[in-house]
């Protein structure tokens, strides 16, 4: 007969307490209270375990409530956010004008000490704020915006002095498309170099170029209407229609513009300019601008349309510590003029060359240049010039320029020559 492992203990037990009474009473006595305590033990430790129990399904209700009630507030929080996004949008909401309006604007302060040959008495040493001037642009929405400048030249104006207020720029522009928008109101002619981007930080000299000053009358603004494309191989179109110029018996350009004030509007100019810019460093442009009557019908002087021909390079490359750059423009006006006195007016033109170099130094940049400038204009009589200058800008800021120049000017139409130097310091913000 085989006996298991697990039946042998049973049967050994079994024989030892009924071969002894007492052992067996006391074996059983002590099995039942360790039994008992057992049961006590085992009761205790499932009362603890459903307390625990109990505790965490509390908890986990309690959690559940307040994911409940967080993904309540991220719905209510979204929906808040599209809610100010919608009135931002459609104007209804509650900001501030000023959280979509930008104020910021530029001047610059020069010293001129000019000396014509002939006469050493003909002197010119003086000091002048030329130009400040604060823009205030504000974004109506994402495709509507309003730009604007006010500035203020020779430091101060009124009966009798040197300077005058103007209202330099106040357009609105509007986005069609991503690449098409159109703008009216008073704004900067598409012509020439500086005459949209003039602040003196951009470029260099303390006085602007005599061809964008005599030929094409920097900072020359009219009031119309213009649209502009862009596309993504670089190339852009400019197309305005706008006041015009009022030439008098001087034929000078630069007195013929209106400046706006109840200006005469007989006859606009249509201008259209042509860039291309898909080269990096490199901006190529050409501007042609006609006007069918230069005298608004007003004057009576014997002249009819004229037409303005610009063109432009501009290039810069990054040559061993610093940058080269260049600058070339060629401007002309073609007038008709019924007149055989003034015939030499029938014909104004100039254009320069500008190359120059920019380095960076531990306090800022600092940059020279040199600049040939061929200039035939008329003002009561033809004025023919050379100008040779050169200079240097040390940007101690980004935005903030002090400038030098020295300069020769070959008068070739038999005038005495001015040679002379200009100090300068100027900023934007």
């Amino acid at each position: 007969m085989r006996f298991s492992k697990k039946s042998f203990l049973p049967i050994a037990i079994t024989t030892i307490v009924s071969q002894s009474p007492t052992a067996q009473a006391i074996t059983a006595n002590q099995l039942a209270e360790q039994f008992e305590a057992y049961k006590a033990q085992q009761a205790k430790e499932l009362a603890a375990i459903r307390a625990e129990n109990a505790q965490l399904k509390q908890e986990n209700a309690a959690l559940k409530k307040q994911f409940e009630e967080t993904q309540q507030q991220v719905s209510n929080n979204a929906e808040a956010v599209d809610t100010v996004a919608e009135n931002l949008e459609s104007g209804t909401g509650k900001s501030g004008w000023w959280e979509k309006t930008t104020i910021g604007g530029y001047g610059e302060l020069h010293y001129n000490n000019h000396l014509t040959e002939s006469d050493p008495r003909e002197r010119t040493n003086e000091i002048d704020f030329h130009r400040f001037v604060l823009f205030f642009d504000h974004h109506f929405s994402d495709k509507l915006r309003f730009f604007s400048e006010l500035e203020l030249e020779h430091a101060i104006a009124g009966d009798g002095k040197a300077g005058v207020i103007e209202l330099e720029q106040a357009y609105l522009e509007y986005d069609f498309t991503d690449w098409a928008s159109a703008s009216a109101g008073l704004f900067l002619m598409p012509v020439g170099i500086i005459n949209e981007k003039h602040e003196p930080d951009t470029f260099y000299g303390v006085e602007r170029n005599q061809i964008e000053q005599k030929i094409i009358p920097t900072t020359w603004r009219e009031a119309g209407v213009s649209t502009n494309a862009h596309f993504d191989n670089g190339i852009s179109m400019d197309l305005a229609i706008t006041s015009g110029l009022k030439l008098d018996e001087n034929y000078s350009i630069r007195s013929g513009r209106g400046q706006l004030g109840k200006q005469d509007v007989s006859d606009p100019i249509i201008a259209a300019r042509i860039k291309y810019t898909g080269i990096p460093g490199l901006e190529l442009a050409s501007t042609i601008l006609h006007q069918t009557d230069m005298e608004q019908r007003q004057t009576g002087i014997p002249i009819g349309g004229g037409t303005l021909y610009e063109a432009h390079i501009i290039y810069s490359h990054d040559i061993g510590p610093g940058t080269f750059s260049g600058r070339a423009l060629y401007a002309m006006w073609n007038l008709d003029i019924d007149d055989p006195t003034v015939k030499d007016a029938e014909n104004q033109y100039g254009w320069y060359i500008e190359p120059s170099y920019r380095i960076p130094t531990p306090m800022g940049d600092v940059g020279a240049y040199g600049r040939f400038e061929q200039l035939e204009y008329f003002n009561k009589s033809l004025k023919k010039s050379n100008i040779w200058s050169t200079g240097v800008n040390w940007w101690i800021h980004k935005n903030v320029v002090l400038k030098g120049t020295y300069f020769y000017e070959d008068k070739r139409d038999g005038s005495s020559n001015v040679r002379g130097f200009d100090l300068g310091i100027g900023y934007q913000f």
